[in-house]
């Protein structure tokens, strides 16, 4: 197993984390080790899977009445609620040399998300992940069952999507840490069934267990997917130079424009 670098981020606009995690993955060729990054949301997000429909998916009048930002992620799965202050996210992008690389979506992605898993489990806390199963179909990502869930009190608190491009694999899964069904609702398009589907499985770690400091979970999650992933080396850093120049080059040709947040468009930079 290689190396892996941490990335402690504080909340970021929506656009341009999507932006900061697709430059780490465009840039892992570049590099010796793979990148565990964890981050929050400044001011609350609503992301899309790459290939959604926003007119299918979100209620974008609600999203901007509210004063959060609408994202499309480079990564795939369905409409979620990024809350500020509310949710920790991961990204962990790996090399295509990694084993779990070698693993199809479905497997590879209850893997990485064992550190979520693990990380619980320093805290005292008996989680565990869905596993494989049948994919689910519904707009709403915390509605569908995925193989990357993870359970906790019987209510999911981590969804995640993946990419593979760029000779590597991006990750992002999401520790929710409260949740709002009101406001979730709101700025995603559900069906009757899945708001009763959502109310009676889905539920943030503090609405469960209480509140556990930010600091805390941060220092847990990193153990946790250090050890979840086999890690044998790791060091806490920064960005590189390289790295956040290309996020701002994507952030300002890519994820801040209507063509690639509302219309899916293609564009090179």
């Amino acid at each position: 197993m290689g190396m892996l670098r941490v990335v402690i981020d504080g909340p970021r606009d929506p656009q341009l984390n999507m932006a900061i995690d697709e430059a780490i993955a465009r840039y892992r060729r570049n590099v010796d080790y793979d990148t565990l990054r964890l981050y929050m949301w400044l001011p609350s997000g609503v992301s899309i899977g790459r290939r959604q429909s926003v007119q299918d998916t979100v209620n974008i009048e609600e999203i901007n009445r509210l004063g959060f930002k609408l994202v499309r992620r480079p990564t795939g799965g369905a409409a979620l609620l990024h809350p500020q202050d509310y949710e920790i996210t991961y990204s962990l992008v790996i090399d295509s040399s990694h084993e779990f690389y070698k693993l199809d979506v479905a497997q590879s992605a209850a893997k990485i998300a064992e550190g979520i898993v693990y990380s619980m489990k320093k805290l005292g806390l008996n989680a565990g992940v869905r596993g494989l199963g049948e994919p689910g179909t519904s707009m709403y990502c915390y509605v569908n069952p995925g193989s990357s869930d993870v359970i906790l009190a019987g209510k999911k608190i981590s969804g995640s999507a993946q990419r593979r491009e760029w000779n590597s694999l991006l990750q992002h899964g999401t520790l929710l840490l409260s949740y709002n069904h009101n406001l979730f609702t709101r700025v995603i398009k559900v069906s009757e069934h899945e708001e009763v589907e959502a109310k009676l499985k889905v539920a943030g770690l503090w609405d469960i267990v209480g509140i556990i400091r930010i600091g805390e979970l941060y220092n847990s999650l990193v153990e946790g997917f250090i050890e979840a992933l086999g890690y044998r080396d790791s060091f806490t850093s920064s960005l590189t130079i390289e790295e956040l120049s290309l996020a701002l080059r994507l952030y300002s040709s890519k994820y801040s424009r209507d063509e690639w947040n509302i219309r899916g468009a293609h564009i090179d930079l």
